[in-house]
């Protein structure tokens, strides 16, 4: 009765804590910062940021592509482009927009002086739209920004107010869609940071409702096959929900919000924390088969896995606690929230799992475990067959060891901007809609700093800046660049009537004069101050880019590298920056990482593993068949193409830190046995015949529920399900066949109790 009492008062503190969660939980939010993906405490980030406060953030843009199928010189279609740029003016938070129609030509009246603007496009005059395209493309200007190549898309360019907090960026967006809905065109194609912190949001709730779904699916299914019983069901069900559901609120109270990493926690904390309740189960149910009652059977199996499950708690947590070394925050965070689930679902599995257990009274389990086991006789057999091909077991091992780091070798480390995403999402096909079709939506940013004796209005310093604008633009392949030295040229054309030859840096002081005195203006310094910075004597260069991935613009970074050595005297520094370099930069350190961080996850497992069983031996037993899996799958990435990037680096560390936990019961279950007094190989016999049963069903349960991730629209959740599935697949493979082979062939020196024969 005392023992049944105290279960009802762990009840009650449960239930009251779960009451206190679901508040915190409510008061969560999602949220998915770009910013947050920038490497943390890193020198880079930081040039950046002071970089963006001299001048403006490369993101605060928003452009919407609008398609015409007969062609953009159309009076129909250029009247609407010209109505919804005005439209498009009047929107809340809206600093600029300007469309193909509303492009102007500023130029100075060479008779009366005064300065004048006409259009680029005269779009109400059809006849001289002949003239107009020739002038536009021939010039080349203007391709790729307000039209693309192939004259059937135009893109009315906007950019808002900077910084604009989420809920800011939502309105706008709306209103955006809104506006251009308004309006009918053959194709409509939206870009900027606003939609996609927006879509990506949306997409967030969606999926992390879908996954819990299909987790769930799994799990019950799963159990009902393993125990057969309505409670054997909801007991490790409940547990690892409220773990998640107190995990979710710790993360409240300490104020993070869910972002594209969280989203895929529950699922991870569902699957991962159902192993103890398996275990603890699957044991107690072998009690109850040997004649044990209930409170005795249960008291017997908490006690002989307490350790086991405990190790299996901290090596889980160990495998991602050490993602809190990433420079990324939101995986940083992802691994110590995580860590702190898989906490949780284990103090939950001993003492609210029994104490449902002894109020419950689930008899439905006692009645399935009196009939004939389903495991024993194929374990048995499968057993048999790993001694009887133990040799062919070993050369296949070493065989899929050796084709494996073959496949490694072909592993390839790059990414791109959204690579996050399907290419059938819309977001992700606008993108490479401007890359097809524009100038593409990469931002380039270049600092320039000038010697303390350099001049942006000296002659020599104009010829190495026009010098390295030319380069950028040639060989960079820098679209829509814009810098002081193109603001030069641009104002000498429009100083001399807007003649296209003297678009160009100044031939002497005097014309260089003139373009000082205009850049002097209102209208002229807000440009200006765009591109430099008088205090640090600092230039911007900025322009976009299509997205080809990292591997491609390191390779284009090393040439200019090499190219700005060669005959640059008046320029100080030139450091490349902007938040496309920064997410590359940050790509590089956690690939960089990845061997270090799963190093240090096998180091620190494999010394709480010898410490805690006071023998060395333990530790190649633990690493080596966990080990094995991350080899064949890294082989398999090699082989598929799947590169090395932020969401398949960390599946290494995530792998092994759930693989271990089989492993680990394993050991313990045969150190056990063998202090009983029985023999090795017969301890390894009856471990295989009844901790075998929990590892299959934690493994399959593992597998499917990692599974459900490939369903994802970002590719990074769904390579995480991918490759963790298949790597616990492979590590149950491993673990019934070499970790068994291992032990016997390892057995202690000392001599052991024969009286229990194999």
């Amino acid at each position: 009765m005392k023992t049944e009492r105290k279960s009802v008062w762990i009840i009650a503190a449960v239930g009251l804590l779960v009451a206190l969660s679901l508040w915190a939980v409510s008061q969560l939010r999602f949220n998915y910062d770009f910013e947050a993906f920038f490497p943390q405490n890193d020198p880079a980030t930081d040039f950046y940021l002071a970089h963006r406060d001299k001048f403006e953030s490369d993101l605060d843009y928003f452009i919407v592509v609008l398609e015409n199928n007969k062609g953009v010189f159309d009076s129909s279609f250029l009247a609407k482009v010209d109505a919804l740029n005005d439209s498009l003016k009047k929107i809340e938070y809206i600093n600029d927009c300007v469309g193909p129609t509303q492009l102007m030509d500023v130029v100075k009246d060479p008779v009366f002086g005064g300065f004048f603007q006409s259009p680029w496009l005269d779009y109400r005059n059809p006849g001289g739209y002949g003239i107009d395209s020739t002038h536009i493309y021939g010039i080349g200007q203007w391709v790729g920004i307000f039209f693309s190549p192939d004259g059937k898309s135009v893109a009315i360019n906007m950019k808002h107010e900077q910084g604009l907090a989420v809920k800011k960026c939502d309105v706008l967006y709306e209103n955006i869609q809104k506006t251009v809905g308004a309006f009918q065109f053959d194709g409509v194609h939206l870009i900027g940071r606003a939609k996609g912190q927006k879509l990506l949001v949306e997409l967030m709730i969606k999926e992390l409702l879908m996954f819990v779904g299909l987790c769930l699916v799994c799990t019950v299914i799963f159990l009902y096959i393993a125990f057969r019983s309505f409670w054997g069901i909801v007991i490790p069900a409940a547990v690892v929900f409220l773990s998640i559901l107190f995990t979710m609120a710790f993360m409240q109270v300490l104020g993070k919000d869910i972002d594209v990493m969280v989203t895929i926690m529950p699922t991870i904390l569902f699957v991962v924390g159902m192993s103890d309740s398996v275990h603890v189960l699957t044991k107690y149910m072998n009690e109850l088969r040997e004649g044990n009652d209930p409170r005795t059977a249960l008291k017997k199996a908490l006690k002989s896995i307490r350790l086991a499950t405990f190790l299996t708690a901290v090596t889980t947590a160990i495998g991602f606690l050490t993602l809190i070394f990433s420079s990324i925050q939101p995986i940083s965070d992802f691994g110590l929230y995580t860590s702190v689930g898989v906490l949780l679902a284990y103090g939950l599995t001993f003492t609210l799992l029994p104490a449902m257990i002894l109020v419950i009274k689930p008899t439905q389990m006692h009645v399935y475990a009196m009939r004939e086991d389903f495991w024993t006789k194929r374990l048995h057999r499968f057993f048999a067959f790993v001694l009887r091909r133990r040799k062919w077991i070993i050369v296949g091992a070493a065989l899929a060891v050796g084709v494996s780091f073959w496949g490694i070798s072909m592993i390839k480390v790059d990414n791109l901007m959204l690579e996050d995403l399907r290419d059938n999402n819309p977001l992700k096909q606008d993108f490479n809609f401007m890359d097809e079709k524009f100038i593409g939506c990469r931002p380039f940013e270049l600092s320039v700093t000038l010697k303390s004796s350099a001049d942006i209005t000296d002659m020599a310093t104009l010829e190495e800046l026009d010098r390295l604008d030319g380069y950028l633009r040639k060989e960079y392949g820098v679209g829509a660049l814009f810098s002081w030295c193109e603001m030069v040229k641009s104002a000498n054309r429009t100083l001399n009537g807007g003649d296209d030859t003297y678009r160009r840096i100044p031939a002497d002081e005097a014309e260089m004069q003139q373009i000082v005195k205009y850049a002097k203006s209102k209208q002229a310094q807000t440009l200006v101050k765009l591109v430099y910075n008088k205090e640090s004597k600092t230039l911007r260069v900025t322009g976009r880019l299509p997205d080809k991935g990292r591997k491609y613009y390191e390779q284009k970074n090393a040439q200019l590298n090499d190219f700005l050595k060669k005959d640059f005297n008046h320029l100080q520094a030139t450091t490349l920056t902007g938040t496309a370099m920064l997410m590359d930069i940050n790509n590089a350190y956690l690939v960089d990482n990845t061997i270090l961080d799963l190093f240090l996850s096998i180091l620190v497992i494999g010394l709480v593993m010898g410490v805690v069983y006071k023998s060395w031996r333990m530790v190649p037993m633990t690493i080596i068949p966990n080990l094995l899996p991350l080899i064949v799958i890294g082989g398999l990435m090699g082989f598929l193409g799947i590169p090395l990037k932020v969401s398949t680096s960390i599946v290494f560390n995530i792998a092994f830190g759930i693989a271990v936990d089989d492993t680990v019961h394993f050991l313990a279950r045969v150190r056990t046995l063998g202090m009983e007094g029985y023999t090795r190989i017969y301890a390894v016999k009856r471990t295989f015949m009844t901790t075998g049963k929990a590892m299959i069903v934690t493994g399959l349960i593992l597998t499917a529920g990692f599974s459900t991730l490939i369903f994802s629209e970002f590719l990074g959740t769904f390579y995480i399900g991918f490759l963790i599935s298949l790597t616990l697949l492979v590590a149950i493979i491993m673990e019934l066949t070499i970790t068994p082979l291992l032990l016997i062939w390892s057995k202690p020196k000392k001599k052991e109790d024969k009286r229990v024969k194999c």
